[in-house]
């Protein structure tokens, strides 16, 4: 399958997008290793997004869900999440790798390394399933991330209100982390999803903050550490270090990224010193 036959463009020899096409930007993107990302979604006419729980919204069956990777100027790849049944695991994943002259992208089921010479790694269909595993399956497809569209948005049940975040270094966790670390994830430990029922909370009081600070590992306990974050001391903070490790097991997130987010580094530092 190609790319072209997936219903994103109108035309893909000149890059025009179908009309419609609702592009999407998330308020606390995944870090990807410094790629450029544009986001669509295309909904069948008449319907709309599930958002009956608002931090796990669904695409309703035919909808499907499209991100472009561009490094260093060159289109690499654009992956696809389509619902193509009423079961919660009826969702399609289909990475698609772009030809080296960007006239089409190839489904690449198994993945792909080191795409047209870049140190960009394309994940498996497995690997998409890792982490689009709780209900939905849509990561930054929700409420908190896409506060700012709200008013754009084909919602069954819209918001009276708009959230965010009020702690940048909560954005940042939450953007990387919280699509595992929630309830629903596979690692419930502790809870860096950000959700709507934390945007009427203290920020001492969010699931965030009350499942990290201060709080004692139960699980990762090899290399010294022994708390989750340690208030004022970044370098005794598991998150942090874990954070900022690629290329090894402490690394976190564990998939798509090879290179450090050093400005998310910079913005969790800043937030633990200052606890």
């Amino acid at each position: 399958m190609q790319l072209s036959a997936a219903g994103l463009y109108d035309d893909i020899s000149s890059k025009r997008v179908a009309s419609e096409a609702l592009q999407l930007d998330p308020a606390y993107p995944l870090w990807s290793d410094g790629a450029v990302k544009r986001r669509w979604m295309i909904l069948p006419a008449g319907t709309e997004l599930d958002t009956t729980e608002p931090d796990r919204w669904q695409l309703p069956v035919g909808g499907k869900l499209f991100k472009e990777f561009v490094v260093d100027g060159r289109r690499i790849e654009t992956r696809m999440i389509e619902r193509i049944g009423i079961s919660d695991d009826d969702c399609r994943f289909a990475p698609f790798v772009w030809r080296s002259d960007e006239t089409d992208a190839e489904l690449a089921e198994a993945g792909a390394t080191n795409v047209h010479g870049t140190r960009y790694d394309v994940p498996a269909v497995d690997d998409c399933k890792t982490c689009h595993r709780q209900p939905g399956k849509l990561l930054g497809v929700s409420a908190v991330q896409l506060s700012a569209q709200l008013d754009e948005l084909p919602l069954s049940n819209p918001p009276n209100r708009t959230f965010a975040i009020p702690e940048p270094a909560l954005g940042v966790l939450h953007g990387n982390c919280g699509h595992c670390h929630n309830p629903d994830g596979s690692a419930p430990m502790q809870t860096l999803q950000f959700t709507t029922a934390d945007a009427d909370l203290r920020i001492e009081e969010t699931a965030p903050y009350r499942t990290t600070v201060g709080k004692p590992l139960e699980h990762w306990t090899d290399q010294g550490f022994d708390v989750r974050i340690a208030p004022g001391d970044p370098e005794r903070s598991a998150i942090y270090y874990r954070f900022s490790q690629r290329g090894n097991a402490a690394q976190m997130p564990p998939l798509g990224t090879t290179e450090v987010d050093a400005a998310g580094q910079a913005v969790v530092r800043a937030w633990i010193e200052q606890l």
